[in-house]
């Protein structure tokens, strides 16, 4: 096995609620490195409105460094307000390129701060974690990467504490980055019922057969409160609709192209509308084009935690939170809840009928408000 073709060449599981089985994980290789970014300050902008450009500096890290590995698959997971991405040695050179060019946009392009870093493996195994990855077949174009072992969690924490331990080396040559494939042109996609839920939960029990318990409850849980993930999905092929304004197009154009000019905006635009058609009136392959979307979706996923956008009604929230709150007392786990009318979708594209993925946030906050809910939580706990 090439180390390029270590991640795609595992088997797949085939729903969220397999995670639990131990024997669908690998350890990832010694010698790979952990790719971490994350807008500093995302709270307040998300606060003043800004939650699109932080997803889409987010998601732009991720493209950057799938565009290292043109045509392979490697594990990455999509946090709202940053990314975490494991990469083989071969690539570290290009990807420290990539990810000062990324906090390059971030600054002049959307006036954020993006802290980046790259982590050796082995430094978290040598404090006895692991770092143990499966494969969730989301679609026949995406496949989800998942994660446990506490190495992810522990690796955040360094990542965060020291940044600029893990930063990668500023070079004399300007640093380069492909963004290629990033796209953003759908309005926010209203609920199909009420709301939508963006939750996290993470177990606290000791022991990894303790902690899928915990985990395996949980989504049984879900489950039977909000149905299957076909029910509960976010996004649906009706409530899809492509944003037409060209203002709604600069997000775009600042990360492909750093060019909000009306040429580029006047360009944009035209592809939009010729896709719009094809959709419309099922032009070619494009009339199912949206449900190929909803297929590639990444809402639902786990990285030491469980990661979710569900589309449900307020008595079904109340009744979560309810059994979560229990839990929550007996110590078992910490969770964090963030309610909207809509969801935000940031897109990487490589082929319309092909390779692709759909980042999915709760709008107005999603992830980073309802991670800021379970911070306090572990903090209560921790006093």
């Amino acid at each position: 096995m090439s180390e390029l073709s270590f991640f795609q060449s595992i088997p797949p599981i085939n729903s969220i609620s397999e995670i639990t089985d131990l024997d669908q994980y690998y350890d990832v290789p010694a010698d790979w490195h952990i790719v971490m970014t994350d807008v500093k300050g995302s709270t307040q902008a998300i606060e003043q409105g800004r939650y699109r450009d932080v997803n889409s500096v987010a998601a732009a890290s991720i493209t950057a460094m799938l565009n290292n590995v043109k045509g392979i698959d490697i594990p990455f997971v999509f946090g709202g307000d940053g990314a975490t991405i494991l990469i083989p040695p071969s690539i570290v050179p290009q990807a420290e390129s990539a990810l000062l060019a990324t906090q390059a946009l971030a600054r002049d392009q959307f006036n954020l701060e993006l802290r980046v870093g790259i982590i050796p493996v082995r430094e978290i195994l040598a404090v006895k974690l692991r770092i143990r990855v499966a494969r969730l077949k989301v679609s026949n174009n995406f496949q989800q990467a998942i994660f446990m072992g506490g190495g992810l969690t522990y690796a955040e924490k360094l990542f965060k504490a020291t940044p600029e331990k893990y930063a990668p080396t500023p070079s004399d040559t300007p640093p380069q980055a492909d963004f290629h494939g990033f796209e953003c042109r759908w309005q926010e996609i209203p609920s199909t019922y009420d709301e939508n839920l963006t939750l996290m939960v993470m177990a606290l029990v000791t022991g990894t057969v303790q902690t899928n318990d915990v985990y395996a409850a949980v989504l049984a849980q879900i489950d039977q409160i909000y149905g299957n993930p076909s029910k509960r999905h976010p996004i649906a092929v009706k409530n899809l609709h492509m944003a037409l304004n060209p203002n709604k197009l600069k997000t775009e154009a600042k990360v492909r192209s750093q060019d909000t000019s009306w040429k580029t905006l006047r360009k944009m635009l035209k592809g939009s509308f010729m896709a719009w058609f094809a959709m419309r009136f099922n032009v070619g392959r494009w009339g199912g084009y949206k449900q190929i979307l909803v297929e590639s979706t990444d809402h639902e996923k786990f990285d030491d935690t469980l990661r979710m956008v569900i589309s449900g009604t307020v008595s079904q929230r109340e009744q979560l939170r309810a059994y979560l709150e229990d839990q929550r007392l007996a110590g078992r786990l910490v969770y964090g809840m963030h309610t909207s009318s809509h969801a935000l979708m940031t897109c990487v594209v490589f082929d319309y009928f092909g390779r692709q993925v759909h980042f999915v946030d709760g709008a107005r906050g999603g992830y980073t408000l309802a991670a800021r809910e379970m911070k306090m939580q572990l903090g209560n706990i921790e006093k």
